[in-house]
């Protein structure tokens, strides 16, 4: 199988020995990963520019749109800012907002509106739970 390859590098190209050596590498550390003989994978594959793809497990993991309620004990929280990682979201005259995209598993949530303190907490996210309620304490103004 690598010498087929190996012809396919080399026919119709001009390719240094050392850039050949590399490529056929990347196809056999592919291979053995495939193949499940590789015992000293790293968990991370290379992609064609030379790039780290990241490991496997954040290519496959599950992502779900969560649903945040914000209030104040009472009455819902308009205008709060909901934020789990780079993913935004700000509540409606309900209360509410979905966070789309979010990862399963515990993340950290932050949740910021005129008036509260500031809250960050954490949650877990799975295909059960993805529904939040969220209790700011309002702030008093100082005079």
């Amino acid at each position: 199988m690598f010498e087929s390859i190996k012809l396919r590098i080399i026919k119709g190209r001009q390719l240094n020995p050392f850039a050949t050596a590399k490529v056929l590498q990347e196809h056999e550390d592919r291979l053995n990963a495939l193949e499940g003989n590789s015992s000293e994978s790293s968990g991370s594959e290379t992609n064609s520019n030379g790039g780290n793809s990241g490991s496997q497990e954040s290519e496959t993991q599950t992502k779900r749109n969560i649903n945040i309620s914000v209030n104040d004990g009472t009455n819902a929280v308009e205008g709060a800012s909901v934020s789990i990682g780079t993913i935004t979201g700000t509540t409606g005259s309900a209360g509410g907002c979905t966070l789309k995209d979010v990862p399963d598993g515990e993340q950290t949530i932050e949740v910021i509106a005129e008036g509260f303190g500031d809250y960050e907490g954490t949650i877990t996210v799975s295909e059960s739970n993805t529904s939040f309620t969220i209790s700011l304490t309002a702030v008093t103004p100082q005079s």
